[in-house]
């Protein structure tokens, strides 16, 4: 059974693999695209697990896979309840050997929630070629799963942009994405503008990997955003993060005392054919 998901933008073919009678999972991920692939961002491939209901197996549209897709493990929830496969509003879903917590609310979106990044850092230098020119540019990195830097616009000093529509974000992140700095396994890059600072407002877009290019919205980098923005602009506290799609996403940071323990990511999932 196979049927498309969009979570927030993002777009996944969504494979029943529960039987395991897929077993060259790249070789299929490749076949589906190449046939019906257009305007999908990768594959996820439904499956048994051992410590959670569920297991989420993703797999870019180039291929690869061993990374997290945050708008991803919504639509696993979402499909899983769809097909009738589980009849409980909360699911455990196991993804690159850890388990997250997913909960179907009544007004149709999903809440998942991560544990708190893996690492992070903050304002440091990574020389970018950007338009003809090389850029000291101030980025951050942060790990919840899969790799992101994050640039803050206003932090762009050559050129300077005034809006997130106007970043060339096809070649600055593919420049970011492929720096000697972050390779082997490189990054996805998310340019970040500050809406409105005090309510928690932000506008994001995306370079992911293994797309290879910009997409409509990606959950991870969100979460990505709204922890980086926490922890440098404002204690704002949820972060509402408007895609390129133009859905939005809303994250919950979870502290004990200044210790940050959890983060929990809303949005749609739903069912586009």
């Amino acid at each position: 059974m196979e049927q498309k998901y969009s979570g927030a933008g993002n777009t996944f073919i969504m494979v029943n693999n529960l039987d395991d009678h897929i077993a060259d999972r790249r070789e299929r991920v490749l076949e589906l695209i190449s046939v019906e692939g257009e305007g999908m961002d990768g594959v996820i491939f439904l499956e048994k697990s051992e410590i959670a209901d569920f297991k989420m197996n993703y797999f870019n549209r180039d291929g690869s896979g061993d990374a997290l897709c945050g708008n991803g493990l919504r639509c696993t929830a979402r499909f899983a309840a769809d097909n009738n496969i589980t009849e409980s509003d909360r699911i455990s879903i196991e993804a690159v050997s850890e388990i997250y917590e997913a909960q179907l609310l009544s007004d149709g979106k999903v809440k998942v929630k991560f544990p708190s990044p893996r690492r992070l850092k903050t304002n440091f230098k990574l020389k970018v070629h950007f338009e003809g020119w090389w850029e000291m540019l101030n980025c951050s990195y942060v790990d919840v799963g899969s790799p992101h830097i994050l640039v803050f616009i206003d932090e762009i000093e050559k050129p300077k942009i005034a809006s997130i529509e106007e970043v060339n974000v096809i070649e600055w992140g593919r420049n970011i994405r492929m720096h000697k700095d972050l390779m082997p396994e490189g990054a996805n890059v998310n340019f970040v503008q500050v809406e409105d600072a005090g309510n928690g407002k932000l506008l994001i877009r995306s370079y992911e990997r293994g797309v290879e290019g910009e997409t409509l919205a990606c959950g991870t980098g969100a979460m990505s955003a709204a922890i980086v923005f926490y922890a440098l602009r404002e204690s704002a506290n949820p972060v509402t993060l408007k895609t390129r799609s133009g859905e939005v996403l809303i994250v919950e940071l979870e502290f004990d005392g200044n210790r940050l323990t959890a983060v929990q990511m809303t949005g749609n999932a739903t069912r586009i054919k």
